[in-house]
């Protein structure tokens, strides 16, 4: 199996699990609208993955869950078209505000269930201006159905942006450190979602085969990385463009899969054909083969400001401070009309002969306009760029989603 490459396209775990959950505020969830929410959720990660690289190239790894659970709690604040915009850029426009948010409630609750050979939890919270007339209903909604942490601060107060990020850490396991460097003066809200995830691999890479091997970056020179390798049976897929493979965890419930284009310049091309529905089509297509995989042992991060891409994708009003309408939240006037003034998403991967360790946080400040992826046996080598993606096998949620250009070892 060949699946080494110059661009490691990361699209991991939306962790959705399918089925009826427990809980009065998971009660009036259909089927029907479980699925539409995971679908939408899933299709806009990658559309923010693929737009991401176009623009920019290079390492890309980010987790939807993470920040669509961020952009829901603005979205419940949101009202009239900017509410409208979110939920289209979400993926979510077929449901209804009171679906949406009882979906986000199962899907809290569903992070947090225990998995047995994995860990997986996410976390919400809000920190609220001291002195601003937040609606009590809005921060109840974000305390029940997002299980928010909430607390209410003195932002000019030194202390604070080292508490929030103090928050992060300890969410994230150490694994990132900081989301904040500092708030606008005119901040009055920040939301937070982080996610962490840590499985060990069904079957482990023994270390005794790892070798450094050249990796072919797409516009890069060579180098060297420690390179894993296992050879058994396997749920892949080739075809004129690209091989994958299936990698699951030890819990069964969760799965890497990988997916590494034919041509070593080939990530674009497979990335203009990559959807949601494509995505679990060849998932679907994927059948056991014998064979053998050799895998970079790596470590990436991401960070960005999100606004412009969410902006591109159709997220407008909420960013401009005239035409948002965040009145859900607090009461609001032309002279004080409160905005999303910036969505920051930081994420961490490792990849090694024992399993995945992963994490994302993302922010949301609100501030205001005054202050205030039968046959012979194969063999795939991951030495170029390469997709992959993480997976709850429950109901195919995608959590994780990333390119990864020139990986580091």
């Amino acid at each position: 199996m060949r699946l080494l490459g110059t661009i490691v396209t990361l699209v991991a775990l939306v962790v959705v699990v399918s089925g009826c959950l427990g809980g009065s505020l998971l009660a009036t969830g259909t089927t029907s609208s479980s699925q539409t929410f995971t679908e939408g959720v899933n299709d806009f990660g990658l559309r923010l993955v693929k737009t991401l690289w176009e623009r920019e190239g290079g390492n890309v790894f980010l987790s939807p869950t993470s920040i669509a659970l961020c952009l829901s709690m603005v979205a419940h604040g949101a009202r009239g078209e900017t509410q409208r915009e979110m939920y289209e850029t979400l993926g979510l426009a077929a449901l209804t505000p009171e679906e949406v948010k009882r979906q986000n409630a199962r899907l809290v609750e569903t992070l947090n269930t225990a998995s047995s050979g994995v860990t997986l939890y996410t976390a919400n919270a809000l920190w609220a201006r001291e002195g601003i007339p937040f609606y009590q209903t809005y921060l109840e909604d974000l305390t029940t159905y997002y299980r928010a942490e909430a607390e209410t601060v003195d932002f000019t107060d030194p202390a604070t942006i080292p508490r929030i990020n103090q928050w992060v850490r300890e969410k994230t396991r150490g694994t990132i450190p900081t989301i904040l460097d500092r708030l606008p003066e005119n901040a009055i809200l920040v939301l937070l979602n982080a996610t962490y995830f840590k499985g060990k691999w069904e079957t482990a890479f023994d270390p005794a085969h790892t070798q450094d091997l050249p990796f072919f970056p797409e516009n890069g020179t060579p180098k060297d990385l420690p390179t894993m390798w296992q050879e058994g049976s396997f749920l892949y897929l080739e075809t004129e463009d690209f091989q994958a493979v299936k990698l699951p965890y030890a819990d069964d419930r969760f799965s890497m899969y990988l997916f590494l284009p034919r041509k070593q310049d080939g990530l674009g091309a497979f990335l203009g054909k990559l959807s949601g529905s494509t995505l679990r089509d060849w998932i679907a297509a994927m059948e056991e083969r014998q064979g053998e995989i050799s895998l970079p042992r790596f470590r990436v991060t991401f960070e960005r400001v999100l606004n412009d891409i969410l902006i591109a994708l159709g997220m407008e009003s909420v960013f401009n401070p005239s035409r948002a309408d965040l009145s859900g939240m607090l009461p609001v006037s032309p002279s004080a009309n409160a905005y999303l003034s910036e969505v920051k998403h930081k994420s961490f991967l490792e990849v090694n002969e024992e399993g995945t360790e992963a994490s994302a946080v993302t922010s949301g400040i609100i501030a205001i306009t005054a202050v205030p992826f039968p046959g012979e046996r194969f063999t795939m080598r991951v030495d170029h760029p390469f997709f992959l993606v993480i997976r709850d096998e429950r109901d195919g949620s995608v959590l994780f989603a990333g390119a990864i250009e020139n990986p580091e070892g």
